[in-house]
């Protein structure tokens, strides 16, 4: 087969979307020690990354990236796992959030209590793309603990005046 380069096709953000990676969206790759990956346009990505190194803002990774031509068949053939880690940002990046009123809102990080509180409860992302994928497991993650709280077995509706109708089945 010919070399071709994908990155030229824009064959590259249909990869990443066939695994559910956003563009530039850092993750793991399960065996790799010390070594976040993204896709860019031109391919897939790897920074090196000691164990005990502060995190890294998502420009600090693409200026120190380099070109991975070794895991990408290993990703598509299943070969390696994929391993997406809580992103807890640092100052002064923008995340974005489920929202009470049930919308996806953003903000940069300023280490405020509201930014650690989203960042406890895994309503933490680095794209709006990253909030609908996640909100499902989030939601879930929520109801569970709000009916444990609330002594409302899975079997049963929350009633009206437990007032949250987002955890109602």
């Amino acid at each position: 087969m010919d070399n071709v380069n994908l990155g030229q096709h824009g064959c590259m953000q249909a990869v990443a979307g066939l695994l559910h990676i956003g563009m530039r969206e850092p993750f793991s790759i399960e065996g790799v020690a010390d070594t976040r990956f993204f896709f860019s346009e031109d391919g897939l990505y790897a920074v090196r990354m000691a164990a005990d190194a502060p995190e890294m803002t998502m420009a600090e990774m693409q200026d120190e990236a380099v070109l991975d031509k070794e895991h990408l068949c290993d990703l598509l053939s299943g070969a390696a796992c994929i391993h997406m880690e809580p992103f807890v940002p640092v100052e002064p990046d923008y995340y974005y959030y489920m929202a009470d009123d049930e919308a996806v809102h953003g903000r940069n990080w300023h280490g405020t209590f509201v930014d650690y509180a989203h960042a406890a409860a895994g309503n933490c992302f680095r794209t709006e793309e990253e909030v609908l994928r996640g909100l499902p497991q989030l939601t879930e993650k929520l109801r569970e603990a709000y009916r444990a709280a609330r002594g409302i077995s899975a079997q049963q509706q929350a009633e009206d005046h437990d007032e949250m109708s987002l955890f109602d089945n």
